[in-house]
Parts: C-alpha cells; sequence; structure tokens
C-alpha cells in the first residue's frame, strides 16, 4: 500500500473514531465535500494534507514518505482481554470479479468505507484494514481467516462492473460454524461513484447490524445463566424486545436491570432499557403510562451522561421528547444519533416519526422511506412500515397509505396502534367492512378504542386532526 493510501486509511480512522460524517469533516475543516472525498482515496495536495494534520493532530507525513511501516501482523496479536470478548468482525477485500484491474479500486474504496462504518458501532470490534487487505488476491479459507485475525464473523463480498452498472454482493458469515447468516445483491448505476459507495455501505450495515445482533443474542440465551456478561444480556435483552410481546418485554427489562448492576455506567444497557419502556407504555402494559415514560426518560437521560456517543441513547431522548410535545429538541436528538450511525435504519424511523408528529409530512415520508429501504428484512420492519404508512396518512395520501398500514398488522399483530391506524385510513377510504373487522381485532388486545381517548393522547401532533377524523368515519364511538 503506497504512502497515498496509508493517508486515506488514517484519516478515515479518525473520521469513524470521532463519530462523524463525511460532510461533517469537510465542514470542519473548511475542505468541502469534493476535496474530502478525493481525500480518502488518496488524492490530495500538500495544502490539504497541512490543513488535515493541522485540524485532526495526526502526523500524516511520515506515512505518505513511507517512514511508518504497516502493520501486517496478525491482529489476534494485539487484542486485549476487553475486546477478546466483544463481538468481533473482519472485512475481506471486496473481490473484483469483473476481470478488469482498473475496477479495483471500487471494491477497495467499499471495502474500507464499510470498515469505517462499521467501526462507529462500538459494541463491535471490527477489525483495521491494514490487517484484513493482506488477503487481497488470495483464496483463503473464512475459518483460517478468523482464526488468525482473532474475530468471530466474516463479511466478504464482490464487484463486478459491465459498462454503466456495478453489481456488488455480500455475505456475513459466523467464522465458528460457517454459517452464512446474511446475503445481499445490490445493482446500481455508475454515475456519482461517491454516491453508488456510500448507498451501498449504509445498505449493507444497516443490514448487517441486527443480524449481528441476535447472532449474539442467540449466543447468550445457550450460555449458563450466571455465565452472561453484560454484553450478552444486552444482546439477549434486544432480541426479546424484537418479539414485541409482554412476556418478552418483561423478560428484556429483567436482563437489561442485571446488565446495569453489573456495570452500571453501560450506555447501550440504559438506552435499550429505555426503549422496553417505551413500548410498554405504547403497548399499554404499564398501567402507570406516565410513571413507565419517566422512567424511559430517566434512562435515557443515564445512557448519554455514560456515552454522549451512542446512537440509541440519542434515539430515545429524542422519543421521549418528541412524546411529550417538545418537537424541536427531539428533532435535534434525532439528526444527532443519524449523524453518529447514519446506517441506523430504527433512527430513521424514529427521526420520520418525530418530524410527523411535528407536522413536516413530506420530510417524514423521505426519513421513514429511507428506513425501509435500509433495512427491508429487519425484525423491526412491522414497525417501519407502520410509520411509514402513518406518515402518508398524516400527508393525506391514504390509497398510498394503505398497503403499508395492512402489512405493518401481520408483522406487529400486538401493538394497538397499529391497528388505529389501519383504521383511521379505512375510514378515510369509505372502506367500513374492513374498519370494523380490524376493530374487533384491535379491542381484543387492548382497551376499548375511543375518539376521545385517542384525541387527548394525541393532542401534541400535528397529525391528531387527520386521524380523528378518520377514526369517526370509520364509526369509532366518541
Amino acid at each position: 500500500m503506497d504512502g497515498h493510501r496509508q493517508v486515506a486509511s488514517a484519516v478515515k480512522d479518525f473520521i469513524a473514531r470521532q463519530h462523524i460524517s463525511r460532510d461533517e469533516f469537510a465542514f470542519r475543516t473548511k475542505l468541502g465535500r469534493s476535496t474530502v472525498d478525493k481525500l480518502l482515496i488518496g488524492l490530495f495536495s500538500d495544502r490539504t494534507l497541512s490543513i488535515v494534520e493541522g485540524h485532526t493532530g495526526l502526523d500524516l507525513k511520515p506515512l505518505l514518505n513511507g517512514e511508518v511501516a504497516v502493520d501486517t501482523a496478525p491482529a489476534a496479536a494485539h487484542r486485549g482481554p476487553e475486546a477478546a470478548s466483544r463481538p468481533s468482525i473482519a472485512v475481506l477485500p471486496f473481490t473484483n470479479l469483473g476481470g478488469d484491474h482498473e475496477h479495483d479500486y471500487l471494491g477497495d474504496g467499499l471495502t474500507e468505507d464499510i470498515i469505517t462504518a462499521l467501526a462507529r458501532l462500538r459494541w463491535l470490534f471490527v477489525i483495521a484494514r491494514n490487517s484484513t487487505f493482506v488477503y487481497k488476491g488470495r483464496a483463503v479459507d473464512v475459518r483460517t481467516v478468523a482464526g488468525e485475525l482473532g474475530v468471530r464473523y466474516v463479511l466478504e463480498g464482490s464487484i463486478r462492473v459491465a459498462r454503466d452498472r456495478i453489481r456488488v454482493t455480500g455475505q456475513l458469515i459466523d467464522a465458528e460454524s460457517g454459517k452464512h447468516i446474511w446475503a445481499d445483491r445490490y445493482d446500481r448505476q455508475l454515475t456519482d461513484i461517491f454516491d453508488v459507495q456510500d448507498d451501498i455501505t449504509q445498505r449493507v450495515v444497516a443490514a448487517v447490524e441486527p443480524h449481528l445482533y441476535a447472532e449474539e443474542g442467540t449466543r447468550a440465551a445457550l450460555r449458563q445463566p450466571g455465565s452472561v456478561d453484560a454484553w450478552g444480556l444486552v444482546a439477549r435483552a434486544l432480541q426479546l424486545i424484537n418479539q414485541i410481546d409482554r412476556k418478552g418485554n418483561a423478560e428484556a427489562q429483567e436482563l437489561l436491570h442485571r446488565a446495569i448492576t453489573l456495570d452500571p455506567s453501560y450506555a447501550r444497557a440504559h438506552a435499550l432499557l429505555s426503549w422496553a419502556l417505551y413500548w410498554a407504555v405504547l403497548c399499554y402494559w404499564r398501567p402507570d403510562r406516565e410513571k413507565g415514560s419517566e422512567e424511559a426518560m430517566a434512562h435515557a437521560q443515564k445512557a448519554l451522561v455514560s456515552d454522549p456517543g451512542d446512537p440509541w441513547g440519542r434515539m430515545m431522548l429524542g422519543l421521549c421528547l418528541s412524546s411529550a410535545g417538545q418537537h424541536d429538541r427531539a428533532v435535534g436528538e434525532l439528526r444527532a444519533a443519524l449523524s453518529m450511525n447514519p446506517s441506523f435504519a430504527l433512527g430513521h424511523t424514529g427521526l420520520g416519526l418525530t418530524l410527523l408528529r411535528a407536522g413536516h409530512f413530506d420530510e417524514a415520508i423521505e426519513e421513514t422511506a429511507r428506513a425501509l429501504l435500509l433495512s427491508p428484512l429487519d425484525t423491526f420492519s412491522g414497525l417501519y412500515t407502520s410509520t411509514h404508512g402513518l406518515a402518508l396518512l398524516g400527508a393525506r395520501r391514504f390509497e398510498e397509505a394503505l398497503p403499508y398500514l395492512r402489512t405493518s398488522i401481520a408483522g406487529f399483530s400486538e401493538y394497538p396502534g397499529q391497528y388505529n391506524s389501519l383504521i383511521s385510513c379505512c375510514g378515510h377510504l369509505g372502506l367500513l367492512d374492513e374498519a370494523r373487522e380490524f376493530m374487533e381485532r384491535r379491542n381484543a388486545i387492548g382497551p376499548p378504542l375511543r375518539r376521545s381517548v385517542l384525541r387527548k393522547n394525541l393532542s401534541k401532533f400535528a397529525h391528531c386532526d387527520v386521524f380523528i377524523e378518520g377514526l369517526e368515519k370509520a364509526g369509532v364511538p366518541d
């Protein structure tokens, strides 16, 4: 790897450690996005290098002049006990299957971007690109690579370019068992290579993260209860919350309290406990809903005291503020969460919901649609489709909203709010028989549906009037 590529890699590592986006880095350095884009593929002037060194404190000229050797020793040798206990992943260089070596830079750039994006996930130990790129161009066994690097998971992929199109495939593998956990394919027009790389990177990371959490939750569930550490308790708890049922939610809260007992300053444990409490209130599983909301807010705040850079903590504080009607502050917190992790599909849905409540319907639709694109097969897809449908309902685009709201029932059948939105939409469209059917099903899982109750609950939200109007048309009693 030449000096320019080493400089680019060092700057990418800095951006990842600071949990900022390319745009934020460009703004802080006053270099501009196009200059930063060139910098990150190794194209820069001496002036740009000096500005970056002055801003970041990095000593980059020795890298450029080849005075610092690349560390290619097995990464496992450098991992301490704390890192070894965390879930870990190596991203192998994406293989160019097209035969034209001029396109190698596309695979290399995509690999580097995915490594940088995964490094934003603080709970995940990500092997640096210097260690994984020693495998470039070699036919290697995934289990051998995992053993040499000391990781649980390996992400590998390929690119193929034909004229003005690129096809990217990726697959996530459990290195111990050799099991394929996830695989997908992305086809794009090569109009703006940086936009294509950013889009595919976000989608890959958004798809991989929930699968990693699910695998870690399964690992924790198979271990003896007394041997599960705080991380394992958190991973298992998220898996239970994802089931969206009362029993699973209660078990998740118990596990998260245990994790906090083991590590009182564990930010993610506090953030997920806030998430579990938030759902317990929404689903009427907490008799005292006001107290439940206060507890959810308290744990979101504790998460951010422990780690201001945790996107889950930011998201939960934003959602709690949104529920309290503090829309401007809520939007700010959700945007901050996404600046820390742009691939956070659930965060995009949370921002969409917050924008909807604030009356910014078009922006809400954009964010909720983005969540669906990023993670269409996520366990929370029922929430994603429901929130997107609700945003369309708020904008009075009833026919567009209907299929999303119908789909959300199948993926999220124990949440009364899903039915409320669908019944309102059916009312607006005159589908009264369907509305009555869903009213019966909804009243079987929650308190009887009444317009007066919903009017009070939604009084702080901009979509209240259109929502209640649809319920009235559907024949919901006041």
